[in-house]
């Protein structure tokens, strides 16, 4: 059953802004998980991985239904399947809330063109 969902678009131009003026700025450490870093920095372009990503994470973040300050955005892992098809982990105090809400799954798509970045999100229960 849902429990939740969740959307996010993004302007890709405000990751190339960061990407572009300091690749190692803190922002993808907070962000990003050690896996993820490693499977985006792998991809011929990755900005587009970055963009879509994050926009990921915002919508994960709507489909838990949680306050601004619960949780960090690297809390929640989109790795993916052998097929390419986006995988969402919960980690660390996002994994917790998950649990209590009885949230077992949380489902994403990710998609994007030129200049936007999408993201929808579907937790179940």
């Amino acid at each position: 059953m849902v429990y939740a969902i969740g959307t996010d678009i993004l302007k890709i131009d405000h990751i190339a802004t960061i990407l572009n003026t300091n690749p190692e700025d803190p922002f993808f450490q907070k962000t990003f998980t050690k896996k993820e870093l490693t499977l985006i920095n792998s991809r011929p372009t990755p900005l587009y991985s970055y963009a879509t990503r994050f926009a990921g994470k915002e919508a994960v973040f709507k489909a838990l239904s949680i306050g601004g300050n619960d949780i960090r955005l690297n809390e929640i892992e989109i790795l993916e399947a052998e097929n390419g098809q986006p995988l969402v982990t919960l980690l660390g105090r996002a994994k917790d809330i998950a649990e209590k809400k009885g949230i077992s799954q949380v489902l994403i798509s990710l998609s994007y063109d030129t200049d936007y970045a999408i993201a929808y999100a579907t937790s179940l229960v």
